[in-house]
């Protein structure tokens, strides 16, 4: 990727229908702080415009979003607990931020969707997936704790709470196939249809009334049990403690080094 390309594309592929790209394709769209901080900047813009009604969020290449950028945050890992936790706000608030904008948000899953992407395509409200799509927390490989971006309070609600789980105590990854029969993702396309399809769904969403699209979603969500922010700000507190234990920053060396961790419980 050029160093002039843009980190975030957005486009109207439809009428009343965004189309949001995470643009680093070269690094399976992988979380930096210039791209956290243009999406939040594209996702306010988004809430502010009268003429949408829908918006669909996928990655550039072969993935969808691989989560933060390891090797940043293993360096930003070693900065004071203050600054550090403020960091981690950022990239959760991602999550937050799309499912607090006004417009109902689609997740076009086309491959890997991992950790604080795995977060980004649960908080849309609705997902669908790629042939190519998989899904995995990933946080736990990274000696910290698998809840992040919303993850421990959607997964359960997805797909149960053993389920939920299981998938994060394992740092298992999910195919397509299975996200879409356990209820991940409410369809499958050929990754070649994937874009289309996910434009058509939005499509057809934007046909119908702002004010009944906006407190359709906006009453849903307030109907769910639990506060979505308070689940996100315990994640938040429990993630900065664990970023800044030894075995996080050796769990972060062995990813970036291929090799197995050595933990020492401290």
């Amino acid at each position: 990727m050029a160093a002039d390309e843009p980190l975030l594309l957005v486009s109207t592929p439809a009428p009343g229908v965004a189309l949001v790209t995470l643009n680093r394709p070269d690094r399976l769209n992988a979380l930096t702080w210039p791209l956290i901080d243009e999406l939040h900047s594209a996702l306010r813009e988004l809430d502010e415009r009268r003429d949408l009604r829908a918006v669909v969020l996928t990655g550039a290449g072969r993935a969808f979003c691989a989560g933060s950028d390891v090797g940043g945050a293993r360096e930003r890992s070693s900065v004071d607990i203050p600054t550090r936790y403020e960091a981690q706000q950022r990239t959760s608030g991602l999550a937050v931020a799309i499912r607090e904008l006004r417009h109902p948000v689609i997740a076009a899953v086309n491959g890997p969707a991992v950790g604080a992407g795995f977060g980004l395509a649960l908080a849309a409200d609705i997902r669908v997936a790629g042939a190519s799509a998989a899904f995995r927390d990933g946080a736990i490989r990274m000696g910290l704790s698998a809840c992040e971006s919303g993850i421990s309070w959607h997964l359960p609600r997805l797909i149960g709470t053993s389920n939920a789980l299981e998938l994060m105590l394992t740092n298992r990854l999910v195919p397509a196939e299975e996200a879409e029969r356990r209820g991940l993702v409410s369809a499958m396309y050929p990754d070649d249809q994937l874009l289309e399809r996910a434009v058509e769904l939005a499509a057809g969403i934007a046909e119908f009334s702002p004010f009944g699209l906006t407190t359709t979603k906006e009453v849903f969500w307030a109907n769910q049990s639990d506060s979505f922010r308070e689940a996100v700000d315990r994640e938040n507190r429990s993630q900065i403690l664990a970023v800044n234990t030894a075995d996080s920053r050796e769990a972060m060396t062995a990813f970036l080094e291929h090799r197995k961790p050595e933990f020492h419980g401290r």
